[in-house]
């Protein structure tokens, strides 16, 4: 009985200490200090080029791995100093924003390869969570964090130098990262994805894109051909031509003056017509683009037949979308190197004959002042080579993922070599959701998985 009492007067001390030290802790509003991105900081910290590192950038993330729905060690942002022009040692450099997510430095890494402003970590998740992989995204150039002098001028907003951009933060932070890396990217990301594997064949152990296009001038009709006979079901490609009929039955007088009006209310500068009638067909090439129920996409199409407002609300919507400041660069790019879709316009040639409506006036139409002339100087040199030449003779190996009702799959590689596959997922959207069965099926996602290890 004494040692017992003995045992508890000795530990009283401590206990107080303890008791102490939690109130302090709780008095003290200072952030818990997470051990795993001080590792993580700390290894960044020794890389040339690196600075401002913060954590947790994609407060999404968070949340979700609070929640238990993601799983990984840290997260941060960085800044990774670049050259403007890569040919030019010793040039003006900017900023470029590099965001992590970390698992492991003895973990793969995904390189994904962005092709606008960075805004969180959702594309390639579900690959990172597949392979349990670090994801180190790259924003372009001239897109968010990351403009530069060059915006405006535009000298440099080419492919041979998004592709440098990514083969130096590869180079820096592959001594942080000596396992295999996988460039990856949704969309325009992951023509970036093939095109810096164009560029550095040597980098990347595999180069993935999913629902990519790669348009073969500025006037790609494969686009408006697949849209009007492939998409969906021969119903709801009957519902999209009587709501484009609607809509452009008496040419400017008709849902377009309609429009302007309603532009001019709200303040807004209205269309000319040839801004119009492309934001009228993108709206059902965005719906079949996004909507892969098909119950869902039945009501959408079938509500813009039966409303008009509706379908003037839906089109305000796509085209203040097109006009943001924070995807402007991306239709720079299309003039002067990626080409141009046309969505299909000849369908409705007999509506559009007698009206002010050219399709070559429609990229021009969303370009500004004297960017409107980038067309005149197209160079599709580029995406010749990668379709005519890389693509059937790869030099490392290529996995390209498309939906089937995505009018984007029209863009696809005619033809791949042998080290090259192409994966058409009968389901899904314009994303690259794996793990959701709604949107991948499991055999599809195996068919993936089976070859991204077989690449590792």
């Amino acid at each position: 009985m004494r040692n017992r009492f003995f045992l508890s007067r000795a530990w009283l001390p401590a206990l107080v200490m303890a008791l102490c030290l939690a109130f302090v802790s709780c008095q003290n509003n200072d952030p818990v200090v997470d051990p795993e991105f001080i590792k993580l900081k700390q290894a960044l910290e020794n890389i040339a080029g690196v600075s401002s590192i913060e954590a947790n950038p994609d407060t999404a993330a968070v949340r979700q791995k609070a929640e238990g729905k993601l799983d990984y060690k840290a997260q941060c942002s960085l800044l990774f100093t670049q050259d403007l022009d890569h040919n030019t040692e010793g040039g003006e450099t900017f900023q470029q924003r590099v965001c992590i997510v970390f698992r492991g430095f003895d973990r793969p890494t995904i390189l994904v390869t962005h092709g606008y402003f960075w805004p969180s970590f959702k594309d390639a998740t579900d690959l990172g969570i597949n392979l349990n992989a670090n994801l180190v995204h790259v924003e372009h150039r001239n897109f968010g964090v990351s403009t530069n002098s060059d915006f405006g001028t535009w000298n440099y907003q080419t492919t041979k130098q998004a592709a440098a951009d990514l083969h130096a933060v590869f180079k820096a932070l592959k001594a942080v990262f000596p396992g295999k890396w996988i460039s990856s990217g949704t969309s325009k990301n992951g023509e970036n994805s093939m095109c810096y594997a164009y560029y550095y064949p040597n980098d990347m152990n595999l180069a993935i894109s999913f629902c990519s296009p790669f348009m073969t001038s500025l006037d790609d009709q494969r686009f408006g051909n697949y849209l009007f006979e492939e998409v969906g079901s021969p119903a709801h490609r009957d519902l999209m031509r009587q709501g484009i009929t609607q809509a452009l039955t008496d040419g400017e007088d008709g849902l377009y003056k309609d429009f302007c009006q309603m532009m001019e209310a709200k303040g807004e500068r209205p269309p000319v017509f040839a801004e119009f009638v492309f934001n009228l067909f993108d709206t059902y090439f965005q719906t079949f683009q996004y909507t892969p129920d098909h119950a869902q996409r039945q009501q959408i199409l079938a509500n813009y037949v039966a409303h008009s407002d509706s379908l003037i609300t839906g089109i305000y919507g796509y085209l203040d979308t097109n006009r943001q400041d924070r995807f402007y660069p991306y239709f720079v790019e299309c003039a002067k190197q990626l080409g141009w879709l046309n969505e299909g316009y000849a369908y409705f040639g007999h509506l559009l004959q007698g009206t002010s409506f050219r399709k070559e006036d429609v990229l021009p139409s969303i370009l500004r002042g004297q960017d409107k002339e980038l067309v005149n100087t197209y160079d599709g040199a580029m995406y010749q080579e990668l379709l005519n030449n890389f693509f059937p003779n790869p030099t490392c190996p290529l996995l390209l993922f498309y939906a089937h009702d995505d009018p984007w799959t029209a863009g696809r590689p005619p033809q791949l070599g042998l080290k090259a596959k192409i994966i058409i997922n009968p389901k899904g959207k314009h994303s690259s959701d794996l793990n959701d069965p709604n949107l991948c099926p499991p055999d599809i996602k195996q068919e993936v998985m089976d070859y991204v290890n077989s690449c590792l």
